[in-house]
């Protein structure tokens, strides 16, 4: 369905998309795609939509509500928020131009949080507005077509923008300040920098002068994972490189990157990869 919308305060030009059922079901999907040129100042209200809304300011500037709170927006930002939030849009005096994709699918939520998780804010400036253009661009003439397969091509086009929307979501310096007051940023760096020496929970709370309980839930709460689980990967995803790139015996990985005995090596290796350290080196050589 398509129309061009005329009215006293927007001119619109939108399409409301209908997936296929397996789209539904199985796929990023596309609910509504359009175009909007602001000709009065005017709010747009919503709530309770089980949508999720990306939109990007072409020209003009305006004002965000979401969450509790009131963000600026100008030309070159965009936007991306959880529609069953209450929020309202308007545009300043300096009208605005927008174009926006109402989206959604089984995989979107988690992934909402997640960016939320790391930082990542209603309102981002991209250094290139040009690439949201594109990824909006590509959708809408997909979406306009007559392909057979455009749910499959739509899908694959929003995987193109739920990366590009990740790329701006690692704003720890937007996250509040845990109420211990210590910067477990910090603490990742340690371990990034310290992978290889023994690590413990304890060591870490003495080093870092915090309870290890309180030193842990606020470390999964910044970075999604426990203390232990991010050590351990970075030590394997380590192990890996050095098992593709070196030399060094399997017993040498394990003592380079922290994890001894060999036995324990490769258990916690396969465990992880799925493969033992030794099949993981023949699988790439």
């Amino acid at each position: 369905m398509e129309k061009l919308f005329q009215g006293e305060f927007v001119s619109s030009d939108r399409m409301l998309y209908t997936p296929s059922e397996f789209a539904r079901t199985n796929l990023l999907h596309l609910q509504e795609i359009g175009s909007l040129q602001a000709k009065k100042t005017h709010t747009s209200k919503r709530q309770d939509l089980d949508s999720f809304l990306f939109f990007y300011v072409k020209e003009g500037e305006g004002v965000l509500y979401y969450d509790g709170k009131e963000y600026k927006v100008k030309k070159g930002d965009c936007v991306f928020i959880n529609c069953k939030t209450p929020y309202y849009h308007r545009t300043s005096e300096n009208l605005w131009i927008l174009e926006w994709i109402h989206f959604n699918g089984a995989s979107v939520l988690p992934i909402y949080i997640k960016y939320v998780e790391r930082g990542g804010q209603p309102v981002f400036h991209p250094t290139d507005p040009g690439e949201a253009e594109a990824i909006w661009r590509d959708i809408n003439y997909t979406a306009r077509s007559s392909d057979y397969i455009k749910d499959i091509r739509i899908n694959e086009q929003l995987c193109k923008l739920i990366s590009f929307l990740m790329s701006f979501s690692w704003n720890p310096e937007a996250k509040p300040v845990n109420s211990s007051g210590k910067n477990v940023y910090a603490l990742k760096n340690y371990i990034d920098t310290h992978y290889q020496e023994k690590i413990t929970l304890d060591m870490l709370a003495d080093m870092f002068l915090v309870n290890k309980y309180t030193l842990s839930r606020n470390f999964k709460e910044q970075y999604g994972t426990s203390i232990i689980n991010y050590l351990l990967v970075t030590r394997i995803t380590h192990a890996k490189q050095m098992l593709r790139f070196t030399d060094e015996s399997v017993e040498e990985v394990g003592n380079a990157c922290g994890i001894t005995p060999l036995y324990y090596f490769s258990r916690i290796f396969k465990q992880i990869e799925g493969v033992s350290p030794l099949e993981y080196r023949l699988q790439w050589k």
